[in-house]
């Protein structure tokens, strides 16, 4: 048990001090990416790795485009298939491969953190609850189907 958590611990380092020594000539997060699938692929060759390269090589064009939607898209497939483990490639690699993958790829912005523009085309669908008034005032008789008319009632409406 100790010993598989040592080698986990030591691949984990390795990979660490190797991406991010690569990290500062390749440039980008994908970048980072590849050099962990590369790294995964020569410790655990079997299965078939070139589905997943060219997924990266996707997702580094639309970076380079400045495409989100792509990038988010086949980056996306690129974890499905981790998940799945598709194309027969080893659990612990699939596994270790897609946490570094979620840790390096950057964050998506919250769209409710996002600032309020207003203006045309920012509308947003928004609920609003039913609030009709069913009677003029607490205890009152039900109104008629059109509504209440408080004053013809003679109801004194402080708020009014």
């Amino acid at each position: 048990m100790y010993r598989k958590i040592a080698i986990a611990l030591g691949v984990v380092l390795a990979l660490c001090l190797w991406t991010r020594g690569s990290a500062l000539a390749a440039g980008t997060w994908a970048d980072e990416i590849v050099t962990a699938a590369t790294f995964y692929k020569s410790n655990y060759p079997t299965g078939n790795w070139e589905p997943y390269f060219k997924e990266l090589a996707k997702v580094k064009e639309g970076i380079s485009r400045g495409d989100e939607q792509i990038v988010k898209v086949e980056m996306d497939r690129f974890l499905k298939m981790l998940l799945m483990r598709a194309h027969g490639i080893h659990d612990v690699a699939a596994d270790e491969l897609y946490n570094f993958a979620l840790g390096a790829r950057p964050s998506e912005p919250s769209i409710s953190s996002m600032p309020l523009e207003l203006g045309p085309g920012t509308e947003r669908p928004m609920s609003v609850p039913d609030d009709t008034i069913k009677t003029p005032y607490e205890g009152g008789r039900a109104c008629r189907l059109e509504g209440c008319e408080y004053w013809r009632d003679n109801v004194f409406d402080a708020g009014g």
